[in-house]
């Protein structure tokens, strides 16, 4: 054969195996950009998976528990009840002491202090001695008692004489007259001379030159606290000065200050429960019995409540915060165990659904409004989306729950 065509030949061939090889190469890129996308890899696969199994922004929070952990968190399922709490008005107020129970105690004659041992705090008997005091005015006063009492024993005789001779016409009827108003005269002079040692606690009786006293005592009208001494040993006291002032707080008040325009919802027998030095427990308890009449400068009216147990640790002036239970009425509550606060929030945990089969419980975090608490309840507002009779609701073990849901963010 010509070399020509021998040349010519071995190209046509090559070029025919090209396109072979070609084809075949394409006809596999082909199938396998279909297998590609008919197919995906397997991390987009676990990449679907997981943003299908992420709940969107701003949808429900869902915690889940194997069957172990919902044993050991003893979750308590249970739905809302509705039971007569009282709704209640914040007020804020004082604790008062009555007129009656806030003695300040003073002397009706001056004199000089002699013996004083009292401070503020101490516990005070009634008839226990205060003070002592010491002024010859005391010793006046004995001294003039004892001498018109003499005169007077001598106008009695007088007296009496006189009304025999003037029965026998003896002597004129004006002579007995005036010795009869003289006596009279001194009866009055020594029952008032009496009065007066009578306060000073001297007793006028027993009065005799020998028994004559330049000091007195001055006893506590009322049993209390002594809450000022405004008076020290060796000063001179005027009847004005204020030697001690007790505080009786057998019988302290509340005194609240309600605003005007929820003044119509109190009245007498009302309870409440207060804290002292804005203690948010409120733990003590009183009744309303009085009612002011009258609107302050910041248009409060006074309310008057008997606080309920022992006062011997009450502090007269203490600063108080209360609620008054105004209304009684039937609202929907759950057990205060249900709510779990977090982050300034109040949430429950509803039973979304449970897998039989996996054993798995899925509870969905609801926020809910709260509102009185009383006896271990409180009363709660539900979204919209919850139905408190068909719906269980996590009532213990809420808060086994929220850590589940912590350490799963943090992971």
């Amino acid at each position: 054969m010509h070399p020509f065509i021998n040349l010519r030949y071995s190209l046509q061939v090559a070029l025919l195996v090209a396109t072979v090889l070609f084809g075949a190469a394409a006809c596999q890129s082909g199938n396998s950009s279909e297998e590609n996308k008919s197919t995906p890899n397997l991390n987009e696969q676990a990449s679907a998976k997981d943003t299908s199994e992420k709940e969107a922004p701003g949808g429900p929070v869902m915690v889940e528990l194997s069957q172990a952990q919902y044993d050991m968190a003893a979750i308590q399922l249970g739905q809302p009840t509705l039971r007569p709490l009282s709704t209640t008005l914040k007020v804020n107020g004082s604790l008062d002491v009555p007129a009656q129970n806030l003695v300040s105690v003073s002397v009706p004659v001056g004199g000089y202090i002699r013996q004083i041992q009292l401070e503020p705090g101490m516990r005070i008997r009634k008839g226990q001695t205060l003070v002592v005091l010491e002024n010859p005015e005391y010793v006046q006063l004995q001294q003039d008692y004892l001498d018109t009492k003499a005169k007077l024993e001598y106008a009695d005789l007088e007296f009496a004489r006189q009304q025999e001779l003037s029965r026998d016409n003896v002597n004129a009827l004006k002579v007995f007259q005036q010795v009869r108003a003289n006596r009279q005269s001194l009866q009055a002079q020594l029952a008032g001379m009496a009065q007066r040692l009578a306060i000073l606690r001297i007793n006028p009786a027993t009065l005799t030159p020998e028994r004559m006293v330049r000091t007195i005592t001055v006893p506590s009208p009322v049993s209390g606290y002594v809450t000022d001494v405004p008076t020290n040993n060796g000063r001179f006291v005027n009847p004005s000065d204020v030697l001690v002032q007790i505080t009786n707080i057998d019988h302290l008040h509340v005194r609240l200050s309600v605003f005007e325009k929820d003044i119509s919802r109190i009245h007498s027998g009302q309870k409440v429960r207060f804290g002292m030095g804005g203690d948010a427990t409120l733990e003590h308890q009183g009744t309303i019995f009085l009612i002011g009449k009258s609107i302050a400068a910041d248009r409060t009216i006074s309310v008057l409540a008997h606080p309920e147990g022992d006062a011997s640790h009450y502090i007269p002036g203490g600063y108080i915060t209360a609620q008054v239970d105004v209304k009684t009425q039937p609202l929907t509550a759950l057990p205060e165990t249900a709510v779990i606060g977090f982050g300034g929030k109040s949430y429950v945990y509803v039973l979304d659904r449970k897998d039989t089969k996996a054993a798995m419980y899925h509870f969905r975090q609801v926020e809910i409004k709260t509102g009185v608490h009383e006896n271990g309840y409180v009363a709660v507002t539900l979204p919209g989306d919850v139905d408190p009779i068909k719906t269980p609701i996590v009532i213990n073990g809420g808060y086994g729950l929220l850590s589940k849901l912590n350490n799963s963010e943090e992971e």
